[in-house]
């Protein structure tokens, strides 16, 4: 689906999607310290090695984040959430080398103020300034490009600030250089939901990431930035700004194909499936708590797509990939896709981003989806329908796909593995004498002797009957006569009277452990003192030797 040749990527308009990245803090798990740092810099790690494979191999014109950046953004103080941002930025999507824009392209306007006065008085302000002229000058083509740019505050609170690079030449270039384009979402675990939205968390979101409510167009097709967050709520200073938009956009009959950008799912029935790419069997139900809500009130999600009009719709938020279908008026249908989480931290084994591809050089300015029968669609989020539509394919201005990442966890268990079975290997290759030594401690004398109870200890020690044992004991003598060394237990031996035989060479003739007198001598065996420096010398060498 995804031609990599520049012919292909001159003419397609490449965007992908990444969902809740969150990048964990304190917040994620209630951890601190050392554990916290490294849940911190694994998860981490994922994703910039994830992220930095596929823009180098996919290279897309744009890359666009659908919410929820850092897990504890809303919640945490200015000094970490500046923390946590730098990480995002610098770190993990390395933004100073792989964005075109280092600041957002669409920014909130000043209250009462259009786009064509605000820049007026930059150029002003830029023209009384004390720089050097090459300094001024530079501001002063920069500030041209934006005049160019930029479109009249048609809100009356976001402005584009920079034009979108929409040239196949002047995109090839950007894509060459390693770059692409950056586009944000809110998420309530960046601002909060509702009537308990943090408005401060907002503030400072809107100055790093920028406008939460905008509509700019690429590739041939207009992408639409919703916060439904704001919109679900009765406050009317938080759901104005979301519902301006929206009665604007409303207004306008559209020219190009729409795509739509929600955090929040929007609504369905309970009972609603997701299809068979969902990893989990749970569905996406209709319920909230503390600043969250799994989907958006179903009377909200109907003004909406009245409103919008969308082709596609594209949410976050559930963490599991979900697709369905959206009934319209006038009978159509419109298919949602809820992105799985960019990050393996977030309740999934197998995270995912969407790679879409935008094709529209007739510009055209909807795509209405065949219907077919509702067990060969995608499920349908009306009990009333009767019928579907299948995935967008080549007959549309776009196509999708899923695109899976690494099972981590599971690379991870196998590593533990690994690591059991190398260490067991370590122990029984290294400390193998502790096997060896259970089946020599008949062998070891001064071993044997040492485990005794105590120094009165009686063994019965069988020999030799004496007629049996004459050929071998005068064998032996000849040997100590030749100059054969004897050995520490054969010397002891020798010296009770008791006849020599060796360890690797058993005894000729028959031994008889019968209790009779004829057959069997008990001999009394001394326990060595520990002190004795024979013994030690024998512990040292008999452990040298099994080592």
């Amino acid at each position: 689906m995804f031609d990599k040749s520049e012919e292909a990527l001159n003419s397609r308009y490449r965007m992908a999607i990444i969902a809740d990245p969150q990048l964990t803090d304190w917040m994620s798990y209630h951890q601190s310290g050392l554990l916290l740092a490294l849940v911190e810099a694994y998860t981490d790690i994922y994703m910039k090695r994830s992220f930095r494979r596929l823009h180098a191999s996919l290279r897309p014109d744009a890359v666009l984040f659908l919410g929820d950046l850092n897990d504890g953004g809303r919640n945490t103080d200015d000094q970490a959430f500046v923390k946590n941002t730098r990480r995002f930025f610098e770190w993990v999507f390395a933004t100073k080398s792989s964005a075109w824009n280092q600041d957002p392209i669409v920014t909130d306007a000043l209250p009462g103020e259009t786009a064509v006065s605000a820049l007026a008085e930059e150029r002003e302000n830029n023209d009384n300034s004390d720089e050097d002229n090459s300094s001024s000058m530079k501001k002063r083509q920069e500030l041209t490009q934006k005049e160019k740019a930029v479109n009249v505050d048609i809100t009356g609170h976001y402005v584009q600030r920079v034009e979108v690079p929409l040239d196949a030449t002047e995109r090839q270039k950007i894509r060459d250089s390693g770059r692409s384009l950056r586009l944000y979402v809110a998420g309530n675990h960046d601002v909060g939901f509702g009537d308990t939205l943090i408005r401060s968390s907002m503030v400072r979101y809107k100055r790093m990431f920028g406008s939460v409510n905008y509509e700019v167009n690429v590739g041939n097709h207009s992408l639409v930035v919703l916060d439904t967050l704001a919109l679900s709520s009765r406050v009317p200073s938080i759901r104005d700004e979301s519902q301006q938009l929206l009665s604007h956009i409303k207004q306008e009959q559209p020219s190009l194909p729409r795509i739509l950008f929600t955090h929040v799912p929007l609504h369905r029935l309970d009972t609603t499936s997701c299809g068979k790419a969902r990893e989990t069997d749970q569905l996406i139900i209709d319920r909230g708590g503390e600043q969250y809500q799994n989907m958006i009130d179903s009377s909200l999600s109907h003004e909406i797509l009245e409103s919008v009009q969308p082709d596609m719709v594209f949410s976050g938020d559930d963490h599991d990939w979900c697709e369905i279908a959206h009934p319209t008026k006038g009978g159509n249908l419109t298919p949602e896709v809820t992105v799985r989480t960019f990050s393996f931290a977030q309740g999934i084994q197998r995270p995912s981003f969407v790679m879409m591809t935008l094709f529209n050089p007739n510009l055209k300015p909807k795509n209405v989806l065949p219907v077919v029968p509702l067990d060969v669609g995608l499920p349908v989020s009306s009990e009333f329908a009767t019928g579907s539509v299948e995935r967008p394919s080549g007959d549309t201005t776009f196509v999708y796909d899923e695109c899976m990442l690494p099972w981590q966890m599971m690379i991870y268990m196998l590593y533990g593995a690994l690591l059991v079975v190398s260490l067991t290997w370590i122990i029984i290759r290294h400390f193998r004498w502790i096997v060896v030594l259970r089946q020599r401690v008949k062998s070891l004398s001064i071993l044997g002797r040492w485990c005794n109870k105590n120094d009165t200890d009686t063994v019965d020690i069988p020999i030799r009957s004496t007629d049996d044992s004459m050929g071998s004991s005068s064998s032996r003598a000849d040997q100590q006569l030749d100059g054969t060394t004897l050995t520490d237990d054969q010397y002891y031996q020798q010296e009770k009277g008791q006849e020599l035989y060796y360890d690797d060479e058993p005894p000729v003739g028959p031994l008889s452990l019968a209790t009779s007198t004829s057959t069997k001598e008990k001999k009394k065996m001394r326990r060595w003192s520990l002190c004795a420096g024979l013994f030690w010398k024998r512990i040292v060498r008999d452990l040298w030797d099994v080592i």
